[in-house]
């Protein structure tokens, strides 16, 4: 590192020990309260997660009892693939070595790839102003509500996420530099992003387009073997996967079901309700920042690749029209950007301050604004996280599945599809649609009646009916009454219901 790569954060060790308390910092929160179940964010997304790690631990246990042993492979077995199980397999390895199923393991995992992605927009911060941008920009990351709550999640977006981070400085470096070490290497980080979540491609993809398109030129970059180096290792890995998931496997042909919604692209509403979301998550104004910073960035290579990756950004959302308004994690992507975007715009107001203000007291007083706004969002997050303990809920599902006959074929309406139910009480069960599974059905073009008796007819198939949503249930006239009068009560109370079909 030169002086120049930073002129607020100096001497040169305050930039470091200012990188490390707040990364150490970052950690500790995510790290706090890592016990409690993964019902907290998104639990069945964390859950589906959790069901195949399983799957992979208990299939290389030697001493569990045969029928969880082969539970838990149906379970894993019976969860159509989406992605690689990359942090599934890092989790069943892990609970190898710490010697039990302990979903801290993910937990720590996520936070853990998540810290890295910050420490890689620091980085970008050289590639896009100064360090003292990415300072800035690595506070933002780390202390965001959403991303705390997020990066704890057990789910590949997080990883995601950080590899995008991560493909984003090793393109920007690339470009830099014009090395075949540095395309070498860009060319494999974009290319692990691509395989741990295709979906990168929005963000990655787009990046380098715009990278290779405003720095070198459509007509240069054709004739240019890096550039074909680097394209190259970006789609190899993912097209590979595809290849074999669609055409020869064939697991991957239901990912592409009930995805694609572009009715709603025309409906106003849906982008009002989009940009409650950003800014819900990541502030309006500091989107509004980021945008100021993009139009800073003087390079025009590395202008085109960040621009790429709000285009990039703009194209997902639509895309994934559906999803961008029911799962607010798939805004992470854009707390990445956002960040990126602000080391340019920290980059310049830093810098005019340190031609500005040379006393050490200016820069320890901009230290303890950043510290002291990240103690005060870590400590409502720590404050939330301690509220809310999910730690009962294990015992509730082993009470519901204790009623439940082994090997019985069971149909549930419950929280997280089932998975719930699955996970902590052992109890293998197809969901039971809930209204909102119903919608989205009618909004991808299947009438709603043609949707209910397909769930009707499905019930003479089951031994059982578990509900452990009773008011959604007793709300239901239509199948609660069904029910009722054709079935046997096993038990019913307060919290849950089951029906005996055999009856």
């Amino acid at each position: 590192m030169n002086d120049q790569t930073s002129l607020f954060f100096q001497p040169r060790w305050l930039l470091w020990l200012v990188v490390i308390l707040a990364v150490t910092f970052g950690l500790g929160i995510r790290a706090y309260d890592l016990t409690d179940p993964p019902l907290d964010f998104h639990a069945t997304r964390q859950l589906r997660s959790a069901i195949i790690a399983r799957g992979m631990y208990y299939a290389n246990l030697g001493d569990a009892p045969a029928w969880q042993r082969e539970r838990a492979i149906q379970g894993m077995e019976a969860e159509a693939p989406i992605e690689p199980p990359i942090l599934e397999r890092l989790s069943a390895w892990g609970y190898s070595l710490v010697g039990g199923e302990h979903l801290w393991v993910p937990r720590l995992l996520s936070a853990l790839f998540w810290i890295s992605g910050a420490m890689a927009v620091f980085l970008l911060g050289r590639e896009f102003g100064t360090f003292d941008g990415g300072v800035v920009a690595l506070f933002y990351i780390l202390f965001l509500p959403y991303s705390i709550y997020a990066s704890r999640s057990f789910q590949p977006d997080p990883l995601m996420v950080a590899s995008i981070a991560w493909a984003m400085w090793a393109a920007a470096r690339w470009y830099r530099l014009r090395t075949i070490k540095s395309a070498l290497l860009a060319g494999l980080l974009a290319g692990v992003s691509l395989y741990i979540k295709t979906v990168a491609v929005f963000f990655v993809g787009s990046g380098l387009v715009g990278l290779v398109l405003a720095g070198i030129g459509l007509r240069k970059a054709l004739r240019d073997r890096q550039v074909w180096t680097l394209g190259v290792l970006t789609i190899l890995p993912t097209t590979l996967f595809y290849i074999n998931g669609l055409w020869i496997s064939g697991v991957l042909r239901q990912q592409f079901q009930y995805r694609f919604f572009p009715d709603l692209l025309r409906d106003p509403a849906f982008y009002i309700r989009w940009q409650e979301m950003a800014t819900n998550i990541c502030g309006f104004g500091t989107l509004l920042a980021a945008l100021i910073g993009l139009l800073l960035l003087r390079d025009s290579g590395k202008r085109g690749l960040l621009a790429g990756m709000w285009l990039g950004y703009v194209a997902y959302s639509m895309t994934f029209a559906y999803h961008t308004l029911t799962h607010d994690y798939y805004q992470l992507p854009l707390i990445l950007i956002i960040a990126a975007s602000l080391t340019v715009l920290a980059s310049e107001i830093l810098t005019r301050m340190a031609l500005v203000e040379q006393s050490i007291w200016a820069r320890l007083l901009v230290i303890v604004i950043l510290f002291g706004g990240a103690a005060f969002k870590a400590w409502d997050v720590r404050v939330n996280l301690a509220r809310d303990d999910y730690r009962g809920d294990a015992a509730f599902w082993q009470e519901v599945g204790e009623w439940i006959p082994p090997d019985s074929n069971v149909l549930a309406m419950s929280q997280a599809y089932g998975q719930a139910l699955y996970f902590f009480g052992w109890v293998p069960n197809d969901p039971w649609l809930s209204q909102g599974d119903i919608d989205m059905r009618v909004l991808a073009g299947t009438p709603e009646e043609e949707v209910l008796q397909a769930q009707y007819d499905m019930i003479p198939k089951y031994d059982y009916f578990v509900t452990t949503q009773v008011g959604e249930f007793r709300a239901d006239a239509r199948l609660s009454e069904f029910l009722y009068a054709n079935y046997a009560v096993v038990v019913e109370n307060n919290s849950f219901i089951i029906f005996n079909l055999r009856k």
